[in-house]
């Protein structure tokens, strides 16, 4: 499991950057529970693509999200990570309206498909 804590002092910018590619539907989005703004607010996200400026079917990239820590104070938010097999009814900009698992095929020898990846940072300001 990967350390989600993080310390951070008033004013300071941070990014956490996570690979994406929207061509296999998969996207990340910060959802509920944002963070608490008079401790940390969300600066905007940024994509760059794995192809530079040409752009190229099928390419992936890395996703950034940006923050800056306003005051003392801990707070939480969290990071979806949504598939092909994990989210339906979402785009690149609009999250999944549920974070269970997908609708399943109502076909015979299907297992339900996982649900989304859901990652909970902890920020401390100080």
């Amino acid at each position: 499991m990967k350390d989600t804590s993080i310390t951070a002092e008033p004013g300071e910018r941070f990014t956490l950057t996570v690979d994406q590619n929207a061509s296999t539907r998969e996207h990340w989005y910060l959802v509920d529970p944002e963070p608490d703004s008079s401790v940390l607010v969300s600066r905007g996200q940024d994509y760059a693509s794995d192809s530079g400026d040409e752009a190229v079917a099928g390419a992936g990239g890395r996703l950034a999200f940006t923050f800056e820590a306003k005051g003392r104070g801990t707070t939480r938010f969290t990071l979806l990570h949504c598939t092909f097999t994990t989210c339906q009814g979402n785009t690149s900009t609009l999250p999944p309206e549920t974070t269970g698992p997908s609708a399943t095929p109502t076909t015979e020898r299907t297992t339900p498909s996982e649900a989304p990846e859901r990652i909970t940072y902890t920020v401390t300001v100080d």
